[in-house]
């Protein structure tokens, strides 16, 4: 009896420590960890950026700029006019023609032309007679006058009548200067080398003086009329650069250069014309085709620059992310002249050439993140 109650005691005894144990086993996978295990916990895995999401730091050359739009124009257009009045027999010139300076593009008929030259050239003949006798009279007049047989009177008539005649020879000389040159201008010139941009005019048409028969334009070089607001109108300067992209030239961007500026602004605006110049030799530009661009009104060599989502700010100040050694680093910067047109910003100081630098958008990425980067060129 008394050997069965040991028995007993022991399997209790031993069922009570071993759920002692398992309890306590419980309570301590229950608990929160203390400091040193905490410290020996297993670091979690940082975070992988795409290459697009980074930048490497490199200088480079930024310009502060003026947007401007316009139309392009010839520099140079002429209209040539109709100097005499009559018929035109000949209209050779068609719209879209190279023409060059001199080259004759129409002709009137030259019938009347001719015969008002002819009678103004006989009648200077005839008046040039008169005068050669007038003179011969005169000298004669003279002779007697001396040898005491001509009187006062008869001279000073003789004189009179000679100086009358070469008064009118002077009027006819005048009068067949203007009848050749009217016969010259039957023939229409063009007045500088350029295209035939404008003709109105058809053979056989009668037209009075200064009738405009063609324009002619140089698209040598072409020239957009452009508005500058008055607020940024005190940056622009002649001679400055600018680059333009036209409508009609598959996005082609072509250099131009600020040549005037209007002294007055477009009543009823806050706008200054500015007028650029552009090159067009190879011709491929045409008058009032619409453009874009922008002036380029200050330039910053060997620039710094972030876009404005890289620059990141604290109680300390401005930094960016700069990742080395498979790290995001808090980097302090110094901005500088901000380029609003672009989205970037100057950094005067801080970064080096080479850096690293998280460039996108990404709020919730902080300093001393463990960091892999895909694709880094």
């Amino acid at each position: 009896m008394a050997g069965r109650l040991r028995t007993g005691l022991i399997v209790v005894l031993l069922a009570g420590g071993l759920a002692g144990a398992i309890g306590w086993s419980r309570a301590r996978e229950a608990a929160p960890p203390t400091a040193q295990q905490a410290s020996q916990a297993p670091v979690a895995a940082g975070v992988e950026l795409a290459g697009a999401e980074v930048s490497k730091v490199a200088p480079q050359t930024l310009t502060r700029t003026v947007r401007v739009s316009g139309s392009a124009e010839p520099r140079r257009v002429g209209a040539v006019n109709a100097q005499v009045s009559g018929q035109l027999a000949e209209v050779s010139a068609e719209v879209g023609d190279k023409v060059t300076a001199g080259e004759v593009i129409a002709r009137f008929d030259t019938v009347v032309l001719r015969s008002a030259l002819a009678a103004q050239e006989a009648t200077l003949e005839a008046k040039q007679a008169q005068r050669r006798l007038a003179a011969s009279t005169l000298e004669r007049s003279r002779r007697l006058g001396s040898a005491g047989i001509s009187s006062e009177a008869a001279l000073l008539q003789a004189e009179a009548e000679l100086l009358s005649l070469e008064a009118e020879v002077r009027g006819l000389e005048a009068g067949v200067a203007d009848a050749r040159k009217a016969l010259g201008d039957a023939e229409v010139k063009a007045p500088f080398d350029g295209t035939v941009s404008q003709r109105s005019v058809e053979p056989g048409q009668s037209v009075p003086v200064n009738t405009e028969l063609f324009q002619v334009v140089d698209l040598n070089e072409m020239q957009i009329e452009a508005l500058v607001p008055t607020s940024r109108i005190s940056e622009v300067r002649v001679g400055q650069r600018a680059q333009m992209r036209i409508e009609g030239s598959a996005g082609r961007v072509v250099e131009a250069k600020v040549a005037r500026i209007a002294p007055v602004a477009v009543a009823g605006s806050r706008a200054v014309r500015v007028f650029l110049s552009v090159p067009n030799g190879e011709g491929l530009l045409r008058g009032g085709l619409f453009a874009t661009g922008e002036i380029e009104v200050e330039s910053y060599p060997d620039v710094i620059a972030l876009p404005s989502a890289a620059i990141r700010r604290d109680e300390e100040g401005a930094f960016v992310l700069a990742a080395r050694g498979g790290r995001l680093h808090r980097q302090p910067v110094q901005l500088g002249a901000a380029f609003a047109d672009r989205g970037l910003v100057e950094v005067a100081r801080g970064l080096a050439e080479g850096d690293v630098i998280v460039t996108a958008p990404l709020p919730d990425l902080k300093p001393d993140t463990d960091v892999t980067i895909a694709d880094l060129g």
